[in-house]
């Protein structure tokens, strides 16, 4: 059993109130047992049940452990989708080892609602974290706008390779990039396409263009597709 806690250090420790309900009123733990433990930075731990007070648990932490950061980096800059299929993005992202996920607005993004889903998306990453043993939870941004999305990731990694969803059949395959040892950011536009105007200023970035497949992706098939090779070719190499 893993369960995500924000602060892991020896010694007792009491378990966030969303995990111990689960612990609890779901998997029915019991005092003694042994769990695991992740802040989604890195550090893992085994602990073991001590008490359990209606859904409060208190936990001794017995062993903890270190997995080094993932390099280079793999981010995912995509426009905001309707519905649950931000959510979907969202959790194989995570699932996939994305370092960083930015949701991004376009000229041509569907508009959505005022209210945020930052705690959901972070929920969701949380979950899929522990369901694919990941230690590490990606940065989640709120939704940006496209000109300050670049330019916020641009600062953040200065040295990194920024990419775009292509559908010119002239434009490399995203496979031609996927063995540099460079960071990778990856704009993934609305379902309208890319403006004019939005793909010049990716390239007056030196950004690229590449090619996925040769049918047209939705937003998050487009994502999961970049995060897929970004990932896996970064994990294996």
């Amino acid at each position: 059993m893993r369960f995500y806690c924000e602060n892991l250090n020896p010694g007792k420790i009491l378990l966030g109130p969303d995990e111990a309900r689960h612990l609890v009123s779901v998997l029915r733990a019991q005092p003694g047992q042994e769990i695991e433990l992740f802040d989604g930075r890195g550090t893992t731990a085994k602990a073991r049940i001590i008490e359990i007070k209606k859904e409060k648990v208190l936990l001794n932490v017995e062993l903890i452990s270190h997995i080094p950061p993932r390099s280079p980096k793999v981010i995912i800059a995509a426009s905001i989708a309707k519905g649950e299929r931000f959510d979907w993005l969202i959790a194989k992202c995570v699932e996939l080892g994305v370092d960083h996920i930015c949701p991004v607005i376009f000229e041509r993004t569907v508009k959505l609602g005022k209210e945020s889903a930052s705690d959901r998306y972070i929920r969701l990453a949380i979950s899929a974290a522990k369901q694919s043993q990941n230690a590490y939870l990606p940065q989640i941004d709120p939704p940006t706008m496209f000109s300050d999305a670049l330019l916020n990731l641009k600062s953040r990694y200065p040295d990194a390779k920024i990419v775009f969803g292509c559908l010119d059949p002239n434009c490399p395959p995203v496979t031609a990039i996927s063995d540099e040892r460079s960071d990778v950011i990856a704009f993934i536009g609305p379902e309208g396409g890319l403006t004019t105007q939005e793909e010049e200023i990716l390239k007056s970035t030196h950004a690229s263009g590449v090619k996925l497949t040769a049918t047209i992706l939705r937003i998050e098939t487009a994502a999961i597709a970049f995060a897929s090779v970004l990932c896996i070719a970064r994990d294996n190499s």
